[in-house]
């Protein structure tokens, strides 16, 4: 009995995803299961982002660095295939939460110290349309190197300010950290969740 049982309900689980359940958080990227299925990364402007080995045995982070050719309001962007970002569903757009985890990384120079880092948090979206929509960067935050971690946490009422026509927005397809003018250090994001 507990044998059929159990055939019954694997394939149950595999057609129904455990991310797929309604208030779960989404993790776009986790130290131990590192970017969400579909998703990648890139950088514009200068600085390099990769996934390497984290603090702990068996994470990773996602390590951005910088080289002498980074240049002013350069960053980076965590961003779905099409098809896999998240629905923005009216929970979302009410409630809705990002959360970002940042440590420190070296000043441009290579040096360990590194510096204060202003950045600029936004999301990328896509439209009903299919077409791709950039929110303005609303939210700022400072990297410290005196503190091991930096959470910035912004609402995605924030996140929607001064979009136009946000009815018509059907997924977050994105996260975008901006440099606020000059890239100073780089930095390491050790998570980013989106959750409602």
């Amino acid at each position: 009995m507990k044998i059929r049982s159990l055939l019954l309900v694997t394939p149950l689980l595999a057609m129904f995803p455990l991310a797929a359940v309604a208030g779960t958080p989404f993790s776009v990227f986790s130290p131990k299961d590192g970017l969400a299925d579909g998703w990648k990364s890139a950088a514009w402007s200068g600085p390099v982002v990769n996934q390497v080995a984290g603090g702990t045995k068996g994470t990773t982070v996602l390590q951005v660095t910088l080289g002498g050719d980074a240049k002013e309001f350069c960053g980076v962007i965590l961003s779905a295939n099409q098809g896999s970002g998240l629905d923005l569903t009216e929970k979302l757009r009410g409630s809705g939460e990002v959360e970002i985890h940042l440590k420190p990384g070296k000043a441009a120079d290579g040096q360990s110290d590194a510096v204060v880092q202003p950045l600029q948090f936004a999301l990328s979206f896509l439209s009903k349309d299919g077409e791709t929509v950039h929110a303005n960067f609303n939210v700022q935050a400072k990297v410290d190197p005196s503190a091991d971690d930096t959470t910035v946490t912004f609402t995605l009422p924030q996140a929607l300010k001064n979009v136009k026509a946000p009815a018509q927005l059907a997924s977050i397809s994105g996260v975008r950290i901006q440099y606020l003018g000059a890239p100073l250090a780089g930095f390491s994001v050790t998570g980013c969740t989106i959750k409602d």
